[in-house]
């Protein structure tokens, strides 16, 4: 894997701009075994060293690195030098499995930091009041990715505050993408809601969303679930239910 990466490395510093140039380097590497290896045997160990000194110095870009540990969030930088310490200390294929690990650590935690929950009431919103949303209703609005990274989150907070309206309105209008944990929680939720006799209604589902929420059957399986399409077909429900 390392002899892998520093030849992706060398050929894209050498001006490489597809997959042929490491198929090319590699068929000149096993010309120049087969033809060359009495010739070989004859090169001193100190100028191969010198030789892969370099070309761990040209795959270093020792500037750009720099820049990146002055200029990158802290999370970032820590992981760059997570990542050179594991290649000097062990080698290339731990630190860059390393690496692939906190990276996807620090996305998740990122991705649930953007997402964003917001408690609305008609009497404290203008435009839940303007389409006719009841009174005694609680709208949650979600901003952002729902999975298991936000979920518990999100729906800890619902538990909390949605037992005190006889309706919820879940707007997902804003959620780009749900997963498999988020829908569990959702589930957990919207079932201590509807035991609860609180009429829950799931707003403005993108396709791909509704698709998921569909194939898990939230409002097949709680009678006390409705699906709308957009607030204002949630308001109408509801004034009908009034």
């Amino acid at each position: 894997a390392t002899g892998a990466i520093a030849r992706t490395a060398t050929n894209i510093r050498a001006g490489a701009r597809s997959p042929v140039a490491a198929v090319t380097h590699a068929l000149f590497v096993l010309l120049a075994i087969v033809t060359l290896a009495p010739v070989l045997n004859y090169l001193p160990m100190p100028s191969l060293a010198a030789v892969l000194l370099m070309t761990a110095w040209n795959m270093s870009e020792l500037p750009h690195a720099l820049h990146t540990l002055r200029r990158a969030p802290r999370a970032d930088s820590v992981v760059l030098l997570t990542c050179l310490v594991l290649t000097v200390a062990a080698d290339m294929v731990v630190a860059v499995a390393t690496g692939v690990v906190l990276a996807s650590l620090l996305f998740m935690r990122r991705m649930a930091e953007v997402t964003d929950f917001r408690l609305i009431t008609p009497q404290a919103d203008e435009r839940v009041a303007t389409i006719g949303m009841p009174e005694g209703v609680l709208v949650y609005a979600i901003a952002g990715p729902l999975f298991f990274g936000a979920a518990q989150r999100a729906m800890q907070q619902l538990d909390v505050i949605g037992g005190r309206y006889w309706a919820v309105v879940l707007d997902l209008a804003e959620v780009p993408a749900i997963d498999g944990t988020a829908l569990a929680n959702l589930e957990s939720a919207v079932s201590r809601l509807a035991r609860g006799t609180t009429l829950v209604v799931l707003s403005g589902a993108r396709p791909q969303v509704a698709a998921a929420l569909d194939r898990h059957g939230l409002a097949r399986r709680w009678g006390h679930v409705a699906v709308c399409g957009s607030l204002d077909e949630a308001a109408a429900l509801l004034q009908d239910c009034t």
